[in-house]
């Protein structure tokens, strides 16, 4: 741990709750400041009030700040242009902040997923080519927060996965580009994480489930409260937030930070069946792991759903 407060800023979005508030304490008590953004009056009162409990007041500044906002990007640049004149620098963004929309690819409206690659595509984006200039400035870093679910994607989360899907490709872009900058990009994508988001995950996917239309329920309603018991038992072996938090600190630190980062055995599992597997055959496993109906039955019938060879 550093024994004094440096002048290098990190800018973490998503810090209300979950791997954002960890990775918010576990750099600040490592020696950086940092600005925690949040996107509710009443969340930048309870980080004030655990930085004082943690004894790095000085360390942590909550700022709002709504990704999918593009005058509230504009007023975090500021703060950072102000903190730079001051004579401190902008070492790293953590782009974090996250939501799910859930539910099965035909019933799940356009404006809900747009909504979901506005907050964990878009967002980061523009909140990335705000900054770059204070970056190439500080050969800083760019650490993208995605997820095991946009490198091996599975059912009724697809708008969720399919944007940290995206996510994850624009970060080997940036890697790229920035790299003769000599600003560093990593990508860090977790399996389960114990969040409040992953207690939500299982209750929303039951309300789906009993929302579907009578015309839906047979071919979607099944699949649903499977998944919903699936999150549920992924609760009990998740990583927690503060654990988590420490790779973030390590793509912080590192003189030559990872390209990727997984957190958690399930994601290194999930990402190795991915890799070395065919695809039929790691649907066969998803069906298997989620508990998932391989059959659904209708008034017209019943549905077989098998893996093809």
């Amino acid at each position: 741990m550093k024994s004094t407060i440096s002048a290098d800023w990190i800018l973490v979005t998503g810090t209300s709750s979950g791997i954002g508030r960890a990775a918010t304490f576990t750099v600040a008590e490592n020696g950086y400041r940092v600005l925690a953004a949040v996107r509710k009056p009443e969340d930048v009162e309870s980080l004030l009030a655990e930085a004082g409990t943690r004894q790095v007041a000085g360390a942590v500044e909550p700022i709002i700040l709504d990704v999918t906002d593009a005058g509230q990007i504009a007023a975090a640049v500021e703060i950072v242009r102000a903190k730079i004149a001051a004579g401190g620098r902008l070492h790293a963004i953590v782009n974090n902040a996250g939501s799910q929309w859930a539910g099965p690819i035909e019933t799940l409206p356009l404006t809900d997923w747009r909504l979901q690659f506005e907050v964990l595509f878009f967002g980061p984006i523009a909140l990335t080519q705000r900054l770059l200039p204070q970056l190439r400035a500080s050969r800083g870093r760019v650490i993208n927060v995605t997820s095991i679910g946009g490198i091996m994607p599975g059912p009724m989360i697809a708008a969720y996965q399919a944007a940290k899907a995206a996510l994850e490709a624009v970060t080997d872009s940036m890697r790229i580009e920035l790299a003769p900058f000599g600003v560093h990009v990593s990508a860090i994508a977790p399996g389960s994480i114990s969040t409040p988001m992953l207690k939500r995950s299982s209750e929303q996917l039951i309300r789906i489930a009993d929302a579907l239309p009578k015309s839906l329920q047979p071919f979607y309603a099944d699949a649903l409260r499977a998944f919903a018991k699936t999150t549920v038992t992924a609760g009990r072996f998740s990583t927690s937030p503060e654990k988590a938090s420490l790779t973030i600190l390590r793509a912080v630190t590192a003189s030559r930070p990872r390209t990727r980062y997984l957190i958690g055995m399930d994601a290194k599992l999930s990402a190795f069946l991915k890799h070395n597997l065919p695809d039929r055959w790691m649907d066969a496993v998803t069906f298997r792991m989620m508990g998932l109906p391989r059959q659904v039955k209708s008034q017209k019938g019943v549905y077989q759903v098998q893996p093809q060879s």
